[in-house]
């Protein structure tokens, strides 16, 4: 009987009250508002309530069948504007530090069947940089044997920037760099980042060398698509990913014994996310995963693939269901800066090289001074002519 009223019971939530999409921006800046939307389909279902939370904790409920119909809860960082909240979505006025966290909505329908369904997504609150990044302990002129000792700070910020060197457009090595735990200025943080290195005679005489710092401001986000199991019906509980990931090759239903062949994709991007597949709510890393190359298109975009095989077993299912989560970390960069200078070399050095072996070769000073005598019949050519 148990296993009759779990099978009705998911067989009924295929077509019932379903999250369309849930909107929640991965990144805000700080003190911006935001929109919160939250899309259902109640198909044959009266709905009994509408709830937002942050962290667990409730800030907003919407019940079309009391006056008023909207609510709203007092909670650190979630200034809900009342006015322009309804069913489907909630405005905040405006954010700040405290608005970070996991925001979930969750959709209940009238009795008799009491269905719940519920989406949730991450919300990370940035501060930029009010100004370039800055060099410190750079000198004007390097010669052979110097060594260059100098440290890029970037302006406080939250999250911390991600600095990187570049000399000549070309990103420094890690050998030669030094990272400084950022330092805490009140609730922002300011990055620092050392270049060392001893500057080796190279062979190239024209141009002066470039050293540049880069700072980034890198948010981080995730996106989760959900499939659920229980033993021979299928129940589908999505996250919504708004299309950026997918799950491909699953079947209806799984049986002890049989394969799971899958791949979890994303969408096409300027840069890749990171695929990570969750089987019960933890993380597989093993040789169980199928590792696929970056598809790389003609207009710079890529696309992510990784793929899922193993065999079914009875201790896959838990609570008599399975879940196969696929998980997608986006970085987006939303702020970068520079700052650069050209270095005055020595006659002794033509350009910075990287490097601790000995170069061997030609030296910095010029033939001429190795055969005198050819100096001085030039010295007497130009007198002669000078007469």
């Amino acid at each position: 009987m148990v296993w009759l009223w779990l099978t009705l019971l998911f067989a009924a939530d295929l077509h019932g009250l379903r999250i369309l999409d849930l909107d929640v921006p991965s990144a805000v800046e700080w003190g911006n508002p935001v929109w919160l939307n939250c899309s259902f389909d109640l198909e044959s279902e009266d709905l009994y309530s509408v709830k937002w939370y942050k962290n667990s904790v409730e800030f907003y409920r919407y019940l079309p069948k009391e006056e008023p119909k909207a609510h709203k809860y007092e909670l650190p960082g979630v200034y809900v504007d009342l006015k322009n909240s309804g069913e489907n979505h909630v405005s905040l006025t405006h954010t700040d530090l405290d608005s970070e966290g996991i925001y979930r909505c969750e959709i209940s329908a009238e009795a008799p069947s009491f269905q719940t369904e519920r989406a949730e997504r991450e919300l990370n609150i940035y501060v930029l940089p009010d100004k370039n990044p800055v060099m410190k302990g750079i000198h004007d002129g390097y010669g052979p044997g110097d060594v260059v000792d100098v440290t890029c700070i970037a302006a406080p910020s939250e999250p911390a920037a991600r600095l990187k060197w570049y000399i000549d457009d070309k990103e420094v090595q890690k050998s030669y760099q030094k990272i400084i735990p950022p330092l805490k200025k009140g609730s922002l943080f300011l990055s620092r980042l050392a270049l060392n290195f001893v500057v080796k005679p190279t062979l190239r005489w024209h141009s002066p060398t470039r050293i540049r710092c880069t700072s980034m401001i890198i948010q981080e986000y995730s996106r989760s698509v959900e499939e659920v199991f229980l033993k021979g019906v299928k129940s589908i509980n999505l996250y919504p990913a708004k299309g950026e990931i997918h799950i491909s090759g699953l079947k209806s239903t799984y049986e002890f014994g049989d394969k799971i062949d899958v791949n979890c994709s994303s969408s096409t991007f300027s840069s890749p996310p990171v695929l990570r597949w969750y089987v019960n709510g933890e993380e597989i890393m093993s040789d169980q995963l199928l590792f696929y190359p970056i598809a790389d298109y003609e207009d710079g975009y890529k696309t992510a693939v990784l793929g899922l095989r193993f065999t079914v077993k009875e201790s896959h299912f838990r609570n008599e269901q399975m879940r196969l989560n696929c998980t997608a970390t986006f970085s987006m960069i939303i702020d970068r800066r520079d700052v650069e200078t050209v270095i005055g070399l020595s006659q002794q050095s033509s350009g910075l090289q990287l490097s601790e072996k000995k170069k061997k070769g030609i030296s910095g000073s010029s033939g001429l001074h190795k055969h005198p005598w050819e100096f001085l019949i030039l010295l007497l050519m130009v007198l002669w002519h000078s007469f």
